[in-house]
């Protein structure tokens, strides 16, 4: 079908997503309508390739067709369950109390965002397949699926080696996740053929949604469109953001926003108890592990940001104090090891750690101070971004000091902690130090984690009051974080 069928493969997961959430979100509550088309779009196409995956030995092409036939389904019954539903005046007015200025500031930043996508979505038109890790993985699954109109094995290279058959392919990083594979699939099931455009479209898409996705939340977070807007364009100018943009095909900007959403999802479930973003938050959590092997690793860090939550901070640092102690005593007596089934072998020793599904990882201290200061402070990758967040350090653990009590605070700050604990680990105490050192994957690994950074930022400065003086008709609970569905405040602006 061409390019016809490319836009329709892209648009109508989007439209069926989209209407699906709004069905569940009030119209009169601020920021619904982007929230739903931030978390439309990965969720649909998500799980449109999951069902793919799933319907592959019906015949490729035929699966897809039969998706795209729910999606429509699906489309015309939100349609109509919203058509059902009357809207309140209230429910689509803007705020027209907002100075002058600050509409100006807002025109502004709207329009930057808007051509810095536009120029986005040139780069992914006009330049052909440029990553390394598209040649060489992702890319290259989805090009001999699209081939071959099935989902043809990838093997070891010993193991293609050794088979007589000619019927599989051998790739290097045969084990990889095939959910973004399979993103690059699909747009081009629908053009009829294998084209690197259509392949690196979703990646635009992506990040699209999670520009609205972050956006509505901030408003149902309490912030003020202009507020919002302010924390959107810290997140979308960052470089390496756009640059994995620009440079569609690795699997980082997906797993970022399913991240991203699913965490700050997480902290609005623990903030008002709001069931609809506890579903969100597991939806994309589990998606997570199958987007790269590094997101079943992060996961592990909802973990303790939802004990820090339920215990409190006193009770949290007595368990974290127990969890150190119980590591120190298995190395004394040195190590353990554990074959579990259908998981596989943990070991934790003084000289090796073993994780399923991510490897083994040897230990030992290695001095990257100098790589992460470079990283963060002094390349171009973040802008300022990282100067922020140590300036934001002292006042998170100001809270800690204080006895901060609210779950979703306790949560955040957790998650944000743990993450750089995580990541100095990994990095200072692992053979996965030369990925710093050669700066290859510091970089990547940090963008996993920058929505929910700048979405953290966010909250601290709402925290303080500062959200007031931008004037933008901020919410009357913004400087507690958290929006009380129904207020008679309550307005919605996009």
């Amino acid at each position: 079908m061409g390019w016809f069928g490319v836009g329709l493969a892209l648009i109508l997961p989007w439209l069926a997503g989209t209407l699906t959430l709004k069905v569940f979100w009030p119209s009169d509550s601020p920021g619904a309508w982007p929230l739903a088309l931030g978390y439309g779009y990965p969720l649909a196409m998500l799980g449109g390739v999951l069902a793919l995956y799933l319907l592959s030995p019906l015949g490729l092409i035929a699966a897809f067709w039969l998706l795209m036939l729910v999606f429509a389904l699906l489309t015309v019954v939100g349609v109509r369950r919203l058509s059902d539903r009357r809207l309140e005046p209230k429910g689509l007015a803007v705020r027209d109390d907002m100075p002058l200025g600050s509409r100006l500031l807002f025109v502004l930043l709207l329009c930057w965002i808007v051509l810095r996508l536009t120029g986005l979505a040139l780069e992914i038109w006009w330049q052909p397949l440029f990553p390394w890790d598209a040649w060489t993985t992702w890319a290259v699954r989805a090009r001999v699926w699209s081939e071959w109109h099935q989902l043809v094995p990838f093997v070891a290279p010993p193991d293609w080696l050794a088979d007589a058959s000619g019927s599989v392919y051998g790739l290097a990083a045969w084990n990889y996740p095939k959910a973004v594979s399979l993103l690059a699939l699909w747009p081009t099931l629908a053009y009829g053929g294998w084209n690197e455009s259509a392949a690196n479209l979703p990646w635009l898409g992506c990040a699209i949604a999670l520009a609205f996705g972050f956006y509505g939340q901030a408003r149902r977070w309490g912030a003020s469109p202009l507020t919002s807007l302010v924390g959107l364009w810290l997140l979308l100018s960052l470089p390496l953001l756009n640059t994995h943009v620009a440079l569609a095909g690795y699997a980082d900007l997906w797993l970022a926003s399913a991240l991203g959403l699913s965490a700050i999802a997480f902290l609005h479930w623990l903030g008002d108890g709001d069931r609809r973003q506890g579903v969100l938050f597991l939806l994309l959590a589990a998606a997570c592990p199958f987007l790269k092997l590094e997101g079943g690793a992060w996961l592990w860090l909802f973990v303790p940001a939802f004990l820090a939550a339920r215990l409190g901070g006193r009770w949290m640092i007595l368990a974290l104090l127990a969890l150190v102690g119980l590591g120190i005593g298995v190395l004394v007596l040195g190590g353990a090891r554990i074959d579990l089934p259908l998981i596989g072998m943990i070991e934790f020793s003084t000289a090796a750690l073993q994780l399923p599904f991510l490897g083994r990882f040897e230990l030992g201290y290695h001095d990257n101070w100098g790589a992460f200061g470079r990283a963060l402070f002094a390349q171009e990758n973040w802008h300022l971004l990282g100067y922020l967040l140590v300036l934001a350090s002292p006042i998170a653990l100001g809270l800690v000091i204080r006895g901060v009590k609210e779950p979703w605070r306790l949560a955040a700050l957790t998650f944000v902690f743990g993450s750089f604990l995580m990541l100095f680990l990994l990095f200072f105490f692992t053979d996965a130090s030369r990925w710093a050192e050669q700066a290859t994957s510091l970089g990547r690994l940090l963008l996993h984690f920058m929505p929910l950074y700048v979405f953290f930022l966010l909250t601290l400065w709402l925290r303080f009051g500062a959200a007031t003086a931008w004037k933008g008709g901020s919410l009357p609970n913004a400087r507690s974080g958290i929006h009380q569905e129904g207020s008679k405040e309550s307005i919605v602006s996009a």
